[in-house]
C-alpha cells in the first residue's frame, strides 16, 4: 500500500503522474515549474532502484508522494511500466482530483494565454480531456547538461509543433490508459487546446493557446545515455520495433541525434519560457537549501 495524500476536490484541481529514472538533476525545476502553473499534488514512480527517489523529493513531501516502481509492475494491468504506473496512479490518489495529467520529466505544460491551469481548464466545460501537441526543443549547443535551469537554457526547438500530444485529463471520464499520449474515455469528448474535436491535423494556431514544451535532449551526453538508462515504454528490448532501435542501440541512437535532433530541432528561438526564470530560480534555490538542510538534520 501506498500512503495517499489528502485529495483536492475541488473544481478545477489537477495532480499530475510520472514515471521518472535518473531525473534528479531537472526534477525541483519540473516540480516547481508545475506548481506555479497550479498542480496540486505529483504521483512520481521511482523506476531507479540505485537511487531511491524518495529521500531526494523529502522537501517536496507536501505535495510530492513517491511511489517505489523498479520491479513492481509485472503482475498489474497495462501494456509497460509506464501505462501501468499510470493506471496504478488514477486508482490510487489521482481520482480525488477533477483532473490529471501524465508527463515525463522533460515534458513541461506551457500555458500561452492563460496564467494557471485552472483558468485554463475552466474553458472545457464539457470535455473528457485535453490533447496538447509537443513543441520539441533540441540540445541548443550543449555537450553536458546545462549549469542553470532547463526552461532557461533551452531556448531553440522545432519551428513547427510535432504531431505526439500529452494530455490532461478529466479523472472520472478515463476509462483506461494503453498510451503514455492519450487517455481513452468512457465519457465524454477529446479536445485540442482551441477547444475543436481533436485530429492529428497540424492546423495554423493548434498550439498557440497551451502545448508541451518537450525538452527531448538536454545535451548531447544525455541523449546517448538514453541506452543504457532504457526508456519504461519498452518492456522486453529485444522486441523492440524498427523506429525505436534507437532508443537501445548506441549506433541507432547516434544516428538519430545527427539526422534528427542536431538538423531541425534547434531551428526556432523561442523565449518565452524566461518570463518564469527569476522566481523558478529562486524556488529552485530554497527547496536546494532545504534540502542541504535537510541532510545536516539526524533523522
Amino acid at each position: 500500500m501506498i500512503s495517499r495524500c489528502s485529495p483536492d476536490t475541488y473544481p478545477g484541481s489537477v495532480c499530475l503522474a510520472a514515471i521518472l529514472k535518473g531525473e534528479e538533476a531537472f526534477t525541483d525545476e519540473w516540480i516547481l515549474y508545475h506548481r506555479m502553473l497550479g498542480v496540486s499534488h505529483f504521483f512520481l514512480y521511482d523506476d531507479d532502484e540505485a537511487a531511491p527517489l524518495k529521500t531526494f523529493l523529502r522537501p517536496h513531501r507536501d505535495y510530492v508522494t513517491v511511489i517505489p516502481w523498479h520491479g513492481k509492475s509485472q503482475s498489474l494491468p497495462g501494456r509497460d511500466r509506464q501505462t501501468k504506473a499510470y493506471l496504478h496512479a488514477l486508482h490510487h490518489g489521482a481520482l480525488g482530483y477533477e483532473w490529471v495529467a501524465f508527463l515525463d520529466g522533460d515534458e513541461f505544460i506551457t500555458l500561452r494565454k492563460h496564467a494557471h491551469l485552472q483558468e485554463f481548464l475552466s474553458q472545457f466545460p464539457r470535455a473528457g480531456s485535453i490533447s496538447l501537441q509537443w513543441h520539441v526543443f533540441g540540445h541548443n549547443g550543449y555537450y553536458d547538461d546545462p549549469p542553470g535551469l532547463i526552461t532557461a537554457s533551452l531556448t531553440r526547438r522545432m519551428h513547427n509543433p510535432d504531431r505526439n500530444v500529452k494530455t490532461i485529463s478529466r479523472t472520472a471520464c478515463i476509462a483506461d490508459i494503453t498510451t503514455a499520449h492519450f487517455c481513452r474515455l468512457q465519457a465524454g469528448y477529446r479536445v485540442d487546446a482551441n477547444n475543436r474535436n481533436f485530429t492529428e491535423e497540424l492546423y495554423p494556431g493548434k498550439s498557440d493557446i497551451a502545448h508541451i514544451n518537450h525538452y527531448q535532449c538536454r545535451s548531447f551526453k544525455r541523449w546517448m545515455e538514453r541506452v543504457v538508462r532504457g526508456v519504461p515504454c519498452l518492456d522486453a528490448p529485444a522486441q523492440v520495433a524498427p523506429h525505436d532501435l534507437w532508443r537501445t542501440d548506441a549506433d541507432e541512437c547516434l544516428k538519430k541525434f545527427v539526422t534528427t535532433v542536431a538538423l531541425n530541432k534547434n531551428e526556432f528561438v523561442d523565449e518565452f519560457m524566461l518570463r518564469y526564470q527569476e522566481p523558478l530560480e529562486a524556488a529552485v534555490a530554497e527547496i536546494r537549501l532545504k534540502r542541504a538542510h535537510q541532510r545536516k538534520v539526524p533523522r
